[in-house]
């Protein structure tokens, strides 16, 4: 914990935090969860398009209604859009006449054109088929947007979807059905690729229906999806079986398959989408295995399993978020999820283990990620790009614990479970003097302060002591305060009349405050609740503030309140709307002073003066380890052995 230090901002709205990067070791196996899901009946398919400048997207349902969610906000746009008679299967979307729109397929066989903006089909609904549509895409022809749909009569049309004309002849390259459809450049023309219902892969003239080259067998049994994309300036078609649950990429001039099969999934591939990932191709799966799977498009390696949906996962689209790549699925479970794909890229080659500690400098005037945790070091980051910089500073014998960094000043101070607390020059990644070796369990906080004058630390731990050192002498002020029936497990600093406090939360549920300057003690609140977890000292309303939470399993009630204490009184003066916190810090945005608190994945922001809640809450991608915010209202998190730095909107 880090003492009452204010970090400003300019004044602007805060509407959320939007990822800037995020790194995991080799060692981080957390699932990645959504940014956002919306409940929806069983969802069938997924597209995605921008409307009036924001990302938005189409889902299908099995009662054949089509919804419009706003990505940023997981809501629902304007009203459900109705007209088929049975589920709706396919899903693509458009650009017409510079408006948005979405073409279905459906179960009634029929397809249906819809205005986005306005929620309204556009003309009459595509007839033609004698049986099932359930493949869709969009292209141009000759100039003209058109839709290309499949059929279970075994039939592939082009529809101008302006006019609703059929435009020449179908082709029915099949006896069976036509289940799914795409297009590709392919010889300097557009190209249908389509597949039977028994895995037959074919390629056909757009213009003119023509077969080009035999057929292919891309599984052994059912292709139960595929999509066309660029690989290396070669058009390939991407399949998933039904059976194998496997996902293989295939040269449509050569029509062999590129590398290996892609293996992960357990059962059938429902769903393929692709996007770029800092300029890397990648690929995305949809599975029967209720998972969606990230690839390196290039290698067929697999980057990342997300999991969260607790059905079939049938359909997977991209899109850009607030310029993040994410990627939007849909299932059985009737969720729309959207997930940050930045999360999953494929981990750095090394283990660090968990990361406990956290906090934020400007080193050279270069604004770094300090974090200390289970292999004894600490690293340090560049806050802009995520990269590391230089080497871990060891010499810590256990985890790193508690971590602060002393005002503007690159230096930081460590508490270990080696019992220890040391200083470091974080320009030259030297440990400054000896260890401070008075504690004799594990030292589990740290907060500074230079209100004296002199640059100070106060730590505590499990040995029930409170200590106070001169970090420009390594001494030891005073005698420790060792009044504590158990280990402390959080301190912070404050200056209450011009007297510079120190501030610890006691077992009862109270705080204990003492001088900093001699380590005297100067009260002790008579509050009788849990022992406190978390401490963060700031000031609200010109007064020192001390915010608490306090351990849940302690408290005969389910629910335990983040509390707010008047450090001058030692008196409760609130608490904050949120229960059960595992971890909390404190910040300033445009002056005014904040929380931040984390609860399993979940971060959220809080406004001390109003006590709201301050733009979306974030989610990482696993339980909150530690967490920090700088002075320009950027949120450090680290999750298990990953940390990842999130910037105000």
């Amino acid at each position: 914990m880090t003492g009452c230090t204010v970090c400003t901002m300019s004044k602007r709205e805060i509407k959320g935090w939007g990822l800037r990067w995020a790194w995991r070791s080799t060692g981080e196996v957390a699932s990645i969860p959504p940014l956002g899901q919306a409940a929806y009946g069983k969802i069938h398919a997924v597209a995605t398009t921008v409307l009036d400048g924001l990302p938005v997207a189409v889902t299908a349902s099995q009662d054949g209604s089509l919804a419009l969610w706003d990505l940023a906000t997981q809501q629902q746009i304007g009203s459900t859009l109705t007209g088929h008679a049975g589920s709706v299967y396919g899903l693509a979307t458009a650009t017409l006449d510079g408006r948005p729109v979405a073409v279905s397929a459906s179960n009634d066989k029929s397809a249906r054109v819809w205005d986005l903006a306005t929620g309204r089909p556009i003309g009459s609904p595509f007839t033609a088929h004698d049986g099932i549509v359930r493949g869709v895409t969009t292209s141009t022809l000759n100039g003209r947007a058109v839709a290309v749909t499949g059929g279970s009569d075994g039939a592939v049309r082009v529809w101008d979807l302006a006019t609703g004309e059929q435009l020449a002849k179908p082709f029915i390259p099949y006896e069976y059905a036509a289940k799914h459809v795409a297009t590709a450049e392919l010889d300097g023309r557009t190209v249908v690729v389509s597949n039977s219902a028994l895995g037959e892969i074919r390629i056909s003239d757009l213009a003119t229906g023509e077969q080009l080259g035999e057929p292919f067998t891309a599984h052994k049994d059912t292709v139960s999806t595929l999509a066309t994309t660029t690989l290396h300036g070669r058009p390939v078609v991407v399949t998933g079986g039904h059976y194998d649950g496997t996902v293989r990429v295939w040269d449509l001039a050569t029509r062999r398959m590129v590398g290996e099969p892609w293996t992960g999934h357990d059962r059938g591939v429902d769903g393929v989408a692709f996007t770029t990932i800092d300029d890397r191709p990648v690929a995305l799966s949809a599975g029967v295995d209720r998972t969606v799977r990230l690839w390196d498009l290039a290698t067929g390696k697999q980057l990342h399993v997300f999991t969260g949906h607790t059905d079939y996962v049938w359909s997977v689209d991209v899109a850009v978020l607030d310029d993040r790549p994410v990627a939007v699925t849909g299932g059985s479970d009737g969720r729309v999820r959207v997930w940050d794909l930045r999360f999953g890229l494929e981990a750095a080659e090394s283990s660090v283990g968990q990361m406990r500690a956290v906090t934020t400098a400007t080193v050279d005037g270069q604004r770094v990620v300090v974090t200390g945790g289970d292999d004894h070091s600490v690293r340090l980051w560049d806050l802009t790009s995520g990269q590391p910089i230089g080497q871990p500073l060891t010499g810590h014998n256990g985890p790193i614990r508690a971590l602060a960094t002393v005002d503007d000043r690159a230096v930081a101070v460590t508490g270990s479970d080696d019992c220890t607390v040391r200083i470091w020059d974080l320009a030259t990644g030297k440990q400054l003097g000896a260890p401070l070796t008075r504690h004799t369990a594990a030292v589990s906080s740290v907060a500074t302060s230079s209100a004296t004058g002199q640059p100070l630390a106060v730590t505590a731990g499990a040995d029930k002591t409170v200590r106070v050192w001169n970090l420009a002498t390594g001494q030891e002020i005073g005698a420790p305060g060792v009044s504590h029936r158990r280990w402390v497990r959080a301190v912070g600093t404050a200056v209450v009349d011009g007297a510079p406090v120190s501030v610890s939360g006691a077992f009862h549920g109270g705080l204990r405050v003492r001088d900093l300057a001699s380590n005297r003690a100067i009260s002790s609140s008579q509050h009788h609740g849990t022992p406190v977890l978390q401490l963060a000292t700031t000031e609200v309303g010109g007064r020192a503030v001390a915010l608490t939470a306090s351990e849940v399993r302690w408290n005969r009630q389910r629910d335990v309140p983040v509390e707010l204490w008047e450090v001058a009184t030692n008196r409760l003066i609130g608490k904050l709307p949120v229960v059960n916190v595992e971890l909390l810090a404190v910040a300033s945005l445009d002056g005014q002073p904040v929380a931040v608190t984390t609860k399993g994945s979940l971060v959220e922001v809080w406004d001390l003066t109003t006590r709201r809640q301050l733009g979306r809450r974030l989610q990482l991608p696993g339980v909150v380890t530690a967490i920090a915010m700088n002075e320009s209202g950027d949120i450090v998190g680290c999750f298990a052995s990953g940390v990842a730095v999130f910037a105000a909107e």
